[in-house]
């Protein structure tokens, strides 16, 4: 009860007090200290009748606020167990995918150290198998102490894990930002000197020695893929696969089951391969090409040499961009008669974008060296593009790899 209503109420006890007693003077004719008497009596009856009433309704709104208090602890214990059933499920989990992790990493780690021992079998046991061959193929370009050398080196570099992965950007147009990376992959030796794929492939190809090392490089590609994704999902590799790789009867069963179980790479893993090569694929090749794209992986067509495409046949194997250089299709651009390509009479040049489209594939100029070049791949909607200009391949931080916090890394 407020002041003001307590004053109030008072003045009505001390009115009604007063009343009782002019009324006992006037009509009973009573003494005026007997009056007086009796209305004090009056008004300590009423104040104290007020009190008493004032006190029950206090005592009853207190008893409501404690019953409300109650309900909302009783409410509070409920959501908190809820809580802590929430916090228990999610504990197991993460608990449970963690485990999922550690047996994926060591289910990884044993692929890999199986292929790199079964390549070791393969250069002795080939070497021995095919060694005057062999010898005498690299004499005529190298020299055997040099093919030799050059081998060792090359194993030595894979089962010491000394393999670079370096990553160019691709960027979308017009605004160049980057969403996929072109991975080149690089070997160093104990000296830590570069040694180009160029050069190991050459040697490796007269040992018969071509599809370990490509299939142990592509595992090694795969398994760093995993670490970059990690940091950002939202950018996508590019990683080359070979025919080889495609059509290797032993290799390709483990690769596929070891794709099954990192098919949640399927988004940002784009698998690369020249035109000639898809072009020629065997049949093996291809249906090995399903099996990935049945996975959610998809493809990407580079080395173009003629602007005469198969698109429904690209888009049946799951190819998502066409790489262009960007000399051969600015050439082709300024040599279209009629507006359409050579080669390919039925695009015309200004269609050419949105006719990929239709079959689902992206177009990306590549060996982009200067600015006027992007002006022109502007003007025919090119969506993507790649070269020195937006960025040269650059090897990754060693430290990038190990600390999975980290943002992506390039060293200088």
């Amino acid at each position: 009860m407020g002041r003001a209503t307590g004053i109030m109420f008072v003045a009505i006890y001390g009115l009604l007090a007063c009343v009782t007693a002019l009324t006992l003077v006037r009509l009973m004719g009573v003494s005026i200290s007997y009056a007086s008497m009796m209305g004090g009596i009056v008004f300590l009856a009423a104040t104290q009748a007020h009190a008493f009433a004032a006190r029950a309704i206090d005592r009853e709104e207190t008893q409501t606020s404690i019953k409300t208090l109650r309900e909302r602890i009783s409410g509070l214990t409920a959501e908190l167990g809820i809580a802590r059933d929430q916090l228990g499920r999610l504990a197991k989990s993460v608990e449970e995918e963690t485990v999922h992790r550690n047996q994926a990493i060591v289910s990884e780690v044993q692929v890999i150290e199986d292929l790199i021992e079964n390549m070791g079998q393969d250069f002795s046991t080939r070497l021995a198998e095919n060694g005057r061959v062999a010898a005498a193929k690299a004499d005529e370009v190298h020299g055997g102490e040099d093919r030799h050398l050059l081998l060792t080196l090359v194993r030595e570099a894979l089962e010491a894990g000394r393999v670079e992965l370096h990553l160019q950007p691709i960027v979308s147009l017009p605004q160049r930002k980057t969403y996929y990376y072109e991975s080149f992959t690089r070997l160093r030796d104990h000296e830590n000197n570069v040694i180009m794929p160029s050069d190991f492939l050459r040697v490796a190809e007269p040992a018969g020695l071509v599809s370990v090392v490509d299939n142990l490089l592509l595992f090694r590609c795969v398994q760093i893929v995993r670490r970059l994704t990690q940091k950002d999902r939202r950018i996508g590799i590019v990683c080359n696969i070979s025919p080889d790789s495609l059509g290797d009867e032993e290799f390709f069963p483990q690769f596929l089951d070891f794709m099954r179980q990192n098919s949640d790479l399927s988004g940002s893993l784009v698998f690369e391969m020249g035109q000639k090569d898809f072009v020629n694929r065997s049949v093996t090749q291809a249906r090995n090409m399903g099996r990935l794209a049945d996975f959610g992986f998809q493809f990407s067509i580079d080395k173009v040499e003629t602007m005469d495409f198969d698109l429904a046949d690209m888009q049946r194997a799951g190819v998502k961009f066409l790489k262009v250089g960007a000399e051969l299709l600015l050439t082709a651009v300024h040599s279209a008669k009629g507006g359409a390509l050579p080669n390919a009479p039925d695009i015309r040049v200004e269609d050419m974008v949105p006719y990929l489209a239709r079959f689902g594939i992206e177009l990306i100029g590549e060996k982009v060296e200067d600015e006027a070049s992007v002006v022109e791949l502007l003007e025919i909607n090119t969506s993507y593009a790649q070269g020195h200009l937006f960025g040269a391949p650059r090897p990754i931080r060693e430290e990038f790899l190990q600390e999975a916090d980290e943002p992506l890394k390039m060293a200088g």
